[in-house]
C-alpha cells in the first residue's frame, strides 16, 4: 500500500504584538483592580474602627466633664445646638457642620482639670482663680492633641475665648486672625452663659442679653457672627418666658 502524502499543516498566523500587549495590560489592570478593592475594603474597615474609637474618646471626655461639673456638660450641649444653627445660617457645608458638632461638645473639656470649687464658686473669683480658669482652652487643646481624628475640634477648643478687639485669651488674637470657628463659638458660648443660671447670678433678661451683644459687637464679638446668631433663631432654644418681649432688636 502506497503511502498517502500528508498535506503540510497550515501555518497559524502570528498574533499581532499590539494585541499581546493589550492582553498584558488588561491582565495587569485586573490585578490592580483586585488589589485596590482589597485595600479599599481594609481602609473602610479601619475608617469604621477609627470612627468608633473617636466616638468612644469623645463620649469618655463628655462623661468625665459631666461627672466633674453638670452645668458645663449641659452648657456644651446647648452651645452645640446654638453653634450649629449659626453655622447653617452661614451656609456651612455638611463636613463643616460635623466639625462644629464635634468642636462645640469638646470646647470646655479643659475644665475637667479645674477644681469644681472654682467652677461652682458662688462669689467673685480671685485673680489666681480667674487665671486658673483661663488655662482651660490650652489644657483642652492639649488633651485632644493626641487624637488625629479630633484635629478639626482644636480651633473651637482653643479660641472660643478670644475677643475681636484682641483682649481675649489664650493668645490675644485680634479680628479675623481669630479662626472663624473660635469667633462663631464665642457668640454661642457667651449667650448661653448669659441666659442660664450661674452660681454667682440669675439668668439675664433678654433685653440685657441683646444689649450685651450690641455692646460687644466689634469688641468682644465678630459683628457678622452676632448678626448670624440673631438671624439663626438660636434664641428659640431657650425658655425666655421670664424675659421681656422678643420685639427688642439690636440698635444700628
Amino acid at each position: 500500500m502506497s503511502d498517502v502524502p500528508v498535506p503540510p499543516a497550515a501555518e497559524v498566523p502570528a498574533e499581532d504584538p499590539r494585541l499581546q500587549e493589550l492582553r498584558l495590560y488588561a491582565a495587569q489592570l485586573e490585578r490592580y483592580a483586585e488589589e485596590f478593592g482589597a485595600l479599599f475594603h481594609r481602609y473602610k474597615m479601619q475608617e469604621a474602627e477609627l470612627e468608633a474609637a473617636t466616638l468612644a474618646v469623645v463620649n469618655a471626655f463628655v462623661v468625665a466633664l459631666g461627672a466633674h461639673d453638670a452645668y458645663t456638660r449641659d452648657h456644651t450641649q446647648r452651645v452645640q445646638r446654638s453653634a450649629l444653627m449659626i453655622a447653617r445660617t452661614l451656609g456651612w457645608s455638611d463636613t463643616q457642620l460635623e466639625e462644629v458638632r464635634l468642636g462645640a461638645v469638646l470646647h470646655d473639656i479643659g475644665k475637667t482639670s479645674i477644681s469644681d470649687t472654682v467652677l461652682c464658686k458662688p462669689g467673685r473669683l480671685s485673680d489666681t482663680e480667674y487665671r486658673n480658669i483661663q488655662r482651660h482652652p490650652v489644657i483642652g487643646a492639649h488633651m485632644i492633641s493626641g487624637f488625629p481624628a479630633l484635629t478639626s475640634a482644636r480651633p473651637y477648643v482653643l479660641y472660643h475665648h478670644e475677643r475681636f478687639d484682641g483682649t481675649g485669651y489664650p493668645e490675644g488674637l485680634r479680628g479675623h486672625d481669630i479662626p472663624i470657628q473660635g469667633r462663631l463659638l464665642a457668640v454661642a458660648d457667651a449667650v448661653d452663659a448669659m441666659l442660664t443660671l450661674r452660681p454667682y447670678r440669675p439668668p439675664l433678661r433678654l433685653e440685657q442679653v441683646l444689649r450685651e451683644l450690641n455692646a460687644g459687637s466689634g469688641t468682644q464679638f465678630d459683628p457678622q457672627l452676632v448678626e448670624a446668631f440673631l438671624i439663626s433663631g438660636a434664641l428659640d432654644l431657650y425658655d425666655l418666658t421670664h424675659t421681656p418681649s422678643r420685639t427688642h432688636e439690636l440698635s444700628d
